[in-house]
């Protein structure tokens, strides 16, 4: 059996006519004839009962059933290979997106993400949050397809490429009861005294490291406090430890017992989207090209 017979006998079936069916597939009649006799032979069921003498073909009764469960099966093949061909082409299946679970999912960043799902409405969005540490991780091991990251956490990494997002402003964060909370024209020296609260080298070296450069920068070694993990680095900033420096979107900028306050010395940070090189998700590439990067 090929697909060749199949749409003979279909088309046969389906007109009741050897002749008009054979014009519409543009072969012979006896070719037509063949591959309908050969289907016959194979399945060991006669499909048509032909009256030579009134010049009329219809259908056995078996042929009546094999007609309608192909025709069916048809149906079904071709909604299967449209939908093979929309997940080939990354219209459709899954994506998943991991995000730093110490930030805000900002204006900015909900903007990529409904963009996205308006042009592929097909396809699933699943959204995982995880420490810098675990992005880097899940897109090694492909746990997620793609990261909303600082660009100093992904840069540079074996096997991941990054695309521009926008830049994010970086603040101090500080307890609301600290001395300096209320005072303006601030800059980081004014914190030389102070215990910066960072993550560990564990979680990220690139930015415990990019902390005491700043400082460095700024004229002074800052004394560190290295908190294990994202959530413990709010939780000793809100238990009067040290003070930070963090993006905007930070969750802690939103906690009531914690301020933050914008140095004119601190540079913005970089945000991108990481991705792995090696991922076979095509949905990747239509998620890279849905979004313009910010001016």
């Amino acid at each position: 059996m090929n697909s060749m017979q199949l749409k003979c006998f279909l088309t046969a079936a389906k007109r009741l006519s050897f002749t008009e069916s054979a014009a519409e597939l543009f072969i012979s009649q006896p070719a037509l004839s063949y591959n309908i006799m050969a289907l016959e032979k194979e399945w060991g069921v006669e499909l048509f009962i032909r009256d030579k003498k009134n010049k009329a073909t219809r259908l056995t009764l078996a042929g009546e059933v094999m007609y309608e469960g192909i025709k069916n099966l048809q149906e079904q093949f071709e909604e299967l290979l449209q939908k093979a061909r929309s997940i080939q082409e990354g219209k459709s299946g899954i994506l998943r997106i991991g995000i730093i679970s110490s930030d805000r999912i900002d204006d900015y960043l909900m903007k990529v993400i409904d963009n996205f799902k308006e042009k592929f409405p097909d396809v699933d969005l699943i959204l995982k949050r995880g420490s810098h540490r675990d992005l880097v991780q899940w897109l090694y091991n492909n746990t997620i397809d793609i990261a909303f990251a600082l660009k100093i956490v992904v840069e540079n990494k074996r096997q991941l490429a990054i695309k521009k997002l926008y830049s994010v402003e970086s603040v101090l964060i500080l307890p609301k009861k600290h001395p300096l909370a209320k005072k303006n024209n601030l800059s980081l020296k004014d914190f030389k005294n102070e215990t910066f609260v960072s993550v560990s080298r564990n979680e990220s070296r690139a930015i415990n490291a990019l902390l005491k450069k700043e400082c460095q920068k700024a004229g002074f070694t800052p004394k560190i406090l290295e908190a294990p993990d994202i959530n413990s680095q709010v939780m000793y900033i809100e238990s009067g430890k040290g003070v930070s420096i963090a993006s905007i979107n930070n969750i802690a900028t939103f906690n009531r017992h914690i301020t933050m306050l914008h140095l004119r010395d601190l540079k913005p940070m970089e945000m991108v989207i990481a991705y792995n090189r090696n991922s076979n998700n095509p949905c990747i590439e239509k998620f890279i090209s849905s979004y313009e990067p910010a001016g």
